[in-house]
């Protein structure tokens, strides 16, 4: 008698910025579940390239998910200098939304237009629901800019889910602040300062959000913003 042979085949999603902080968390604590697919600029895909992302989504169809990760966010480094508000680069405004907006709804519809399903979940911030707290910072200002686009991301999040029910759900995450190594060390001080936990946000902290958003235990929830921040929030 013959021994049958059952192959197990995991389930494809898409990780955008999966060479990041975060993108780079979720690819090491989902590998086990999934196959992953990345798509990170500095593995040469450029997510403002239309035509790439268009081509790319037509060769990686039949895929359960996409995580949207990649952004533009310059952080609260040492040689991090500051910049007023009303001084803000025109250019570099365009930029926030060509990343930050743009390619993340293109990478969104050309996952929609190559797939009859799916689970989508976007990465808004702290400050695409409230303003940054001025006052943590030393010698540097949250750009405008970032506020602006993180909080498109919550509107394209809900349009989508409610437009594209119930083949696909889409949901956003707002994480707390996501320790660096690389922050300033008052900055440091200053943010945990705020925080109920009074620490910033682990990498390894990031993971379970994503691994409900993405997987089969969340099927009847689109359309959400889910706040993970130790607190932040709450005061």
């Amino acid at each position: 008698m013959g021994l049958l042979a059952i192959m197990y085949y995991k389930k494809r999603i898409a990780i955008t910025g999966a060479s990041g902080l975060i993108g780079g968390q979720l690819l090491k604590d989902l590998s086990n579940d999934y196959e992953i697919l990345q798509l990170d600029l500095s593995t040469g895909h450029d997510l403002t390239d239309e035509k790439f992302v268009e081509r790319w989504f037509k060769q990686n169809n039949n895929l359960h998910g996409l995580i949207v990760c990649h952004a533009y966010n310059p952080l609260p480094l040492k040689e991090t200098k500051k910049v007023e508000p009303i001084d803000q680069n025109i250019e570099e405004l365009r930029n926030y939304y060509e990343v930050n907006v743009i390619s993340a709804f293109n990478v969104c519809r050309h996952f929609i237009k190559n797939n009859k399903s799916g689970s989508i979940v976007n990465i808004s911030s702290l400050y695409g629901i409230n303003s940054p707290k001025h006052n943590i910072y030393n010698n540097f200002t949250k750009p405008i800019g970032y506020s602006l686009t993180k909080s498109s991301i919550i509107a394209m999040t809900k349009y989508l889910a409610t437009y594209y029910a119930p083949d696909y759900r889409f949901n956003a995450v707002v994480l707390g602040g996501v320790y660096d190594e690389r922050f300033d060390n008052s900055f440091v001080i200053n943010y945990s300062d705020h925080t109920p936990f009074k620490r910033m946000m682990n990498v390894e902290e990031t993971t379970g959000i994503f691994k409900y958003l993405i997987g089969d235990d969340s099927t009847y929830t689109t359309g959400g913003v889910f706040v993970v921040d130790g607190g932040w929030t709450a005061w």
